[in-house]
């Protein structure tokens, strides 16, 4: 049967020890705001990322040098149906000899797929795990999340999807655009002009949503992100005053700098 659980691994030049202590080091790679002791058998910890995610974690397994494993007891998404996605589902950290190097392998076991957080969640991983973490062991500096922290791009998408399937596209305004925010559409658009600064994009939109008198059809794709884009497949069939049905299939790309989004360009 496929494994279908997610895993991914990398290799480094420091001892298994080095890496051992690195990963048990969680505030240094994870999260600053974490509470609780994160090191020996049987220690708890709670994991919160503003209102977004929050997790309770125990340590279940703990080889030193070799091999930890997570137990999630209570975890919550705010851009989940089920909140509680992660709830039981383990988290392994593998740590071998590979020639002269050190592997660590991670997986979470439970998160697969059919999860609705798995591709917000699979991003979030790929970045501390294979970022943040080898950071850490090389240097003595992770990545990890902190109050004052500028939001990521991945969890701009994923802030972004969260309000995006619930169709609140001023709210991603508000929360998610830089002041200074350029929305550029098709040159020969028939509905859109350009425009530029926060208060322009928005009376775009404003002045757009006040001639829709009918939705028939309102969609949005998973993102999918790359450097400091990341770009939504979009399909809309609504009544529109002064141009009748319209349907429109397209691919909206946000640029993200300093965790806002600085502009939104529209293909169709």
């Amino acid at each position: 049967m496929e494994n279908k659980n997610f895993t991914t691994s990398f290799l480094v030049d420091e001892s298994p020890k080095e890496v051992f202590n690195a990963a048990t080091n969680v505030r240094g790679w994870w999260s600053e705001e974490i509470e609780g002791k994160t090191a020996k058998l049987n220690d708890e910890f709670n994991y919160h990322y503003k209102d977004v995610h929050s997790c309770r974690i125990k340590l279940t397994e703990v080889v030193p040098d070799k091999r930890i494993v997570w137990l999630v007891l209570d975890n919550y998404f705010s851009f989940t149906k089920d909140k509680h996605e992660w709830t039981n589902t383990k988290i392994i950290f593998d740590i071998s000899k590979q020639d002269n190097k050190t592997q660590l392998r991670f997986t979470h076991e439970g998160l697969v797929p059919e999860y609705e957080c798995y591709t917000a969640c699979v991003n979030g991983w790929t970045q501390y795990i294979n970022q943040s973490l080898p950071n850490l062991i090389a240097t003595g500096k992770g990545q990890p999340n902190s109050k004052e922290k500028a939001y990521t791009i991945h969890e701009v998408a994923a802030r972004f999807n969260e309000l995006a399937q619930e169709e609140k596209w001023f709210e991603i305004q508000d929360e998610l655009f830089a002041d200074d925010v350029k929305s550029i559409d098709p040159s020969n658009s028939p509905y859109f002009k350009y425009a530029e600064g926060k208060a322009a994009v928005r009376k775009k939109g404003e002045d757009w949503v006040k001639r829709i008198t009918a939705a028939h059809k309102l969609s949005t794709t998973q993102p999918i992100i790359a450097a400091n884009h990341f770009a939504v497949g979009r399909e809309v069939d609504i009544d529109v005053q002064g141009f009748g049905r319209v349907h429109i299939n397209e691919i909206m790309m946000y640029e993200v700098k300093d965790g806002k989004i600085i502009s939104e360009q529209f293909f169709y």
